[in-house]
């Protein structure tokens, strides 16, 4: 997960500043996440457990998918007018990110902290600061 501020500080440093013309940077986290992990944090943060309930059944997301058409559709444009193997090719994808996750390395890390000037947020400190909102 990558905080979305990090995604706007590196969209708004590599467009305006000077030095980033051809350059491409991975946007990573500092930490990887799990659905568990994510569980774990909000136990913490709200004082009761909460649960990890795993992933839906990708048979039933695909048919959903293509009964209901493309969810990455353009405002404006009918559902059904997107081609059906998009519906297969969402559910390889997201089959893909449930069984292997997501990888980053070391050097991604540092590559995008040094464009950021500072390491990535993490989802725990989002967590923690949106917390800290509901509690106000």
């Amino acid at each position: 997960m990558v905080d979305v501020r990090d995604v706007a500080e590196a969209a708004a440093i590599s467009l305006t500043e000077e030095g980033h013309e051809g350059k491409t940077y991975d946007q990573v986290s500092s930490d990887m996440l799990t659905g568990p992990d994510a569980a774990a944090t909000w136990s913490k943060l709200l004082g009761k457990e909460i649960t990890y309930a795993g992933h839906g059944n990708f048979d039933n997301f695909e048919a959903q998918l293509r009964k209901t058409g493309n969810p990455l559709r353009e405002t404006g444009t009918p559902m059904n007018t997107r081609p059906s193997w998009l519906a297969h090719d969402l559910r390889l994808m997201f089959e893909g990110f449930v069984e292997r996750g997501f990888r980053k390395t070391e050097d991604q890390t540092a590559r995008f902290a040094a464009l950021l000037g500072h390491q990535p947020r993490t989802y725990s400190s989002y967590a923690e600061e949106l917390a800290t909102e509901w509690a106000a």
